[in-house]
């Protein structure tokens, strides 16, 4: 199967990565990429930009079975993106204008609403039902981004407080260990709560918008970045020591943002 277009070669490299995270989780990912670079002394993003290596490495290392069991599922999915959906999903992968969200809400009804009108207010969105889910995906898209030397895999990533399996502080926490730099926004009906929930925790201040709210207020929030640009402030200034001291000067921006 050979694939010779360079403008191809990082959709390509989406799907080996994909598909043999499904098949075979991160481990196993890592273990196959780990062999082929010491077989072949290329690194793991020559080896799954490269297609035709790919298949050769494969070939020769795993025989009939990795045709059988690597090969033939990566196979089935490029086999169903024709040239067009190549060149549509590239372009909506790396379009510069548009924001890439990762959003947690245990309410499908709730998450269906964020999705549809997010996406039409031209942001890229993709959705999780639980914390543990948001935080499988988070750690696929950010390896991805990392392989591909892109510079970050979400813009933002919003999360319901209390959820299945792993509430928002939790996933939030477990995000900020893969990367420090990534902005959060939390969905809570009770800001003082998971303010200093995740003061405590995280060590941290998080932006959070008070449920309910209008999807345009979310939005608003998301575009403008002024409470992200305050908390960030506090969490940068090394003269704010202690959580409570970091929960108290948010609580007051908050307070102060709500009486505009």
């Amino acid at each position: 199967m050979e694939i010779k277009e360079s403008k191809h070669e990082s959709i390509i490299a989406k799907i080996i990565y994909s598909t043999l995270i499904e098949l075979y989780g991160i481990n196993g990912y890592k273990s196959i990429i780990d062999i082929m670079t010491k077989e072949c002394g290329k690194n793991e993003q020559d080896i799954i930009t490269n297609y035709n290596l790919f298949e050769e490495m494969v070939e020769v290392i795993f025989g009939k079975t990795g045709t059988n069991k690597i090969l033939e599922p990566i196979k089935y999915q490029i086999s169903k993106l024709n040239e067009k959906e190549i060149v549509t999903e590239m372009k909506r992968f790396y379009k510069h204008d548009k924001m890439r969200l990762l959003i947690a809400e245990d309410d499908p009804r709730i998450l269906e609403l964020y999705r549809d009108w997010l996406k039409m207010a031209h942001h890229d969105v993709i959705t999780a039902t639980d914390g543990q889910k948001c935080l499988n995906i988070y750690k696929k898209e950010y390896e991805f981004a990392r392989i591909n030397n892109l510079k970050k895999c979400f813009d933002v990533v919003i999360l319901d407080h209390i959820m299945p399996n792993m509430t928002g502080v939790e996933t939030a926490s477990e995000i900020l260990k893969i990367n420090p730099n990534q902005r959060i926004i939390f969905a809570s009906g009770h800001v003082r709560k998971i303010l200093l929930e995740s003061v405590s925790r995280i060590n941290k201040v998080i932006e959070i918008i008070e449920k309910p709210f209008l999807i345009e207020s979310l939005d608003d929030m998301i575009n403008k970045n002024t409470l992200w640009r305050k908390f960030d402030e506090i969490n940068s200034n090394q003269n704010i020591k202690t959580p409570l001291e970091k929960y108290s000067k948010a609580l007051n921006i908050i307070s102060q943002m709500h009486h505009k």
